[in-house]
């Protein structure tokens, strides 16, 4: 059998006096990385109307693929930089149920 996709979804509170430089940070890791890690599908950064969340959402080859990624420097690092910044994460991995559309 086939590796399974796997999806990874964060929804993160950033402080209230940083969430534009979260913000920042996070996409010039976005502008960093981009085309550049091993087994990921793709990406998204939903932001709420009233800047107060985001929710990211990865999707990867596989479980293999995610893991791997997790230990990465240029991840671990960046969470180094970012985890002062925030008053909350909640991450968790799910697998696709089903799709419609694309995102």
């Amino acid at each position: 059998m086939p590796d399974q996709p796997v999806v990874n979804i964060s929804v993160i509170t950033p402080k209230p006096e940083c969430f534009a430089e979260f913000m920042e940070l996070q996409l010039a890791q976005h502008h960093t990385l981009r085309g550049k890690v091993e087994g990921l599908v793709g990406g998204r950064l939903f932001r709420s109307r009233v800047d107060r969340d985001v929710v990211l959402v990865t999707m990867f080859e596989s479980e293999e693929a995610a893991q791997r990624f997790s230990r990465d420097e240029r991840f671990t690092s960046h969470m180094a930089r970012i985890r002062p910044l925030l008053e909350r994460a909640v991450p968790g991995a799910y697998d696709v149920a089903y799709e419609v559309g694309s995102l």
